[in-house]
């Protein structure tokens, strides 16, 4: 049985904003597939209807002390920054307002959450965001993609979603507010070959002699 089907779509809180993919990969993880220009990381809040409420809960909400809206991610023409609400460091530094993020670069927010800012591959400008302390988002998440342009799965390190055990790639085009699949390798989606390329659709399995995962679209 795949794992991912052990983890129900609409247990996870995501960013409402704009289109999220939830991207379950038997044996790899749980990942967000974010498309907003923009990501909100705090503490535990509660929802609001008013996007600029200080007290409604971030687009990534964090079993920690920080702030309901601690910092946001913007993506830009050219990078990421990072807006700063509450104490953070970012590299070893203080941020006071506004810091570009580099790949591989630190982010400590408040006293002790720590995550990894990462542009794997210099062909994308989707980036990932890994979490190295032991605080957790406050439902199941292995890493958030930031995705731009494409969102490279394989075994490589410059991949977005590593995967170690594959043997090829499969990369994920985003194209509007729809999801392309893409692959040289014998694939599948519903049991139908995917030839030069598929739109996924919500709920979409796709699989391989070595791989196996699940697309579900939240809007």
């Amino acid at each position: 049985m795949l794992s991912f089907l052990r983890h129900p779509p609409a247990a996870n809180r995501l960013p409402t904003q704009e289109a999220v993919s939830v991207l379950w990969i038997d044996g790899v993880g749980c990942f967000w597939l974010s498309r907003n220009d923009r990501l909100t990381i705090g503490g535990p809040g509660i929802p609001s209807a008013k996007p600029d409420d200080a007290n409604a809960a971030a687009d990534l909400a964090i079993l920690s002390d920080l702030k309901r809206q601690h910092a946001t991610i913007l993506r830009t023409g050219e990078g990421y920054l990072l807006d700063a609400y509450g104490p953070v460091r970012v590299a070893g530094r203080e941020v006071l307002d506004r810091v570009a993020l580099s790949d591989g670069e630190t982010i400590e927010l408040g006293r002790g959450v720590r995550l990894k800012f990462r542009q794997p591959s210099a062909l994308s400008l989707s980036a990932r965001l890994d979490f190295l302390s032991d605080h957790r988002p406050t439902r199941t998440v292995d890493a958030v993609v930031l995705l731009s342009d494409t969102c490279l799965l394989g075994p490589g390190d410059d991949n977005h979603i590593v995967c170690p055990d594959w043997s090829g790639s499969v990369v994920l085009v985003r194209q509007g507010d729809e999801l392309w699949c893409r692959s040289r390798q014998a694939l599948t989606v519903n049991g139908h070959r995917l030839g030069s390329g598929r739109r996924l659709k919500s709920g979409d399995i796709v699989s391989g002699e070595e791989l196996q995962f699940r697309i579900e679209h939240l809007d």
